[in-house]
């Protein structure tokens, strides 16, 4: 798919460049309604619109006409047609498609005309015509922000590797590309959130260049392949690196603590890997992936270690006679 519009700049004209194809959509009136502004997410099919049911009408919403529309109109008279249609195009209707390769009726194609509102015909079935257009919607739509970063999948997860400027982000992310993981974005990552979840792209000025300091811009699917890129992937945890130093050694060393970064009001695993010379933050950053893939398993290694530590204290100090004691400090 081509790049996804901002909201604003969503016309019924952008629509079809962008899914007239995929959609297998036919202009019937030319290029009328072409700069008219897409206003929802939601899709309507006017079947009860049609009957004289206006109350509900939902005319801020593509309009989808199906078989069941179209027989209904094709079975009344010629006046009652033209008024069932007349009484939808009251309101400001920009864009109409009817589907299944079916013949719009000519009252259709004169109001769409005279109310300078896009017709298209589709030879797709309506069900999957419409789940098109939901995936598409719900994306341009979505909840969004942008995150300075890079986001690469690892093991299929998605990794949004953030910190300070020149700490070594990009480094670190050109090292997993040449481990055969792969890049999303760099330095600037366009996040939606699409039902309870993040997804993560790239700006398609830059698409998938890398800067790296003392080389400039590289190209990532010519140095190492189509296979080393991918254009958009779920957010699944975020890794910060952070320059260690004397006065902040405040890392976790035992795991036992889950940090939480919120994005768009969905919180997701955060890990924050010190920094320090000689260390191989390509190599950490796998390890904190397989770490995070293993806990969605069920299994959490720091936990597992503190109750085996326990279990072994408990029996060391029942044998020296002083479980009262013991049990007397665990229950406090």
């Amino acid at each position: 798919m081509k790049d996804i519009p901002e909201r604003e700049e969503l016309t019924v004209g952008k629509l079809f460049e962008i899914l007239g194809d995929r959609l297998e959509l036919k202009r019937m009136n030319g290029d009328i309604g072409y700069g008219r502004m897409i206003g929802s997410e939601d899709i309507s099919r006017p079947g009860m619109a049609l009957t004289g049911y206006l109350h509900k009408f939902l005319h801020d919403r593509l309009q989808i006409f199906g078989e069941t529309e179209i027989s209904y109109l094709d079975s009344l008279p010629a006046s009652r047609r033209k008024s069932s249609i007349e009484s939808l195009f009251q309101f400001p209707i920009y864009c109409c498609i009817v589907t299944k390769g079916l013949e719009p009726p000519d009252e259709l194609l004169k109001l769409s005309e005279s109310n300078s509102s896009a017709l298209f015909r589709s030879t797709m079935d309506t069900t999957p015509l419409i789940h098109e257009l939901h995936s598409f919607l719900d994306l341009v739509f979505a909840p969004r922000t942008n995150v300075y970063g890079s986001l690469v999948e690892v093991f299929g997860a998605g990794v949004l590797c953030t910190g300070r400027s020149a700490i070594g982000k990009s480094e670190t992310v050109l090292g997993l590309i040449e481990r055969g993981h792969r890049l999303i974005a760099d330095d600037r990552v366009h996040v939606r959130k699409i039902g309870n979840a993040l997804f993560g792209t790239g700006d398609s000025k830059i698409a998938h260049h890398m800067e790296i300091r003392g080389l400039g811009l590289i190209d990532v699917s010519a140095f190492y392949g189509i296979r080393s890129i991918k254009d958009r992937q779920q957010i699944h945890l975020e890794v910060k690196l952070e320059e260690w130093s004397r006065d902040n050694q405040d890392f976790d060393r035992t795991g036992l603590i889950q940090k939480i970064s919120t994005i768009l009001d969905l919180p997701i695993p955060r890990t924050i890997i010190p920094v320090l010379p000689g260390r191989n933050l390509t190599l950490l950053l796998e390890v904190a992936v397989m770490n995070y893939l293993l806990l969605k398993k069920g299994r959490n290694v720091p936990e597992e270690v503190e109750k085996d530590l326990i279990e072994r204290i408990i029996r060391k100090e029942m044998k020296s006679g002083r479980k009262k004691d013991l049990e007397n400090l665990i229950e406090n």
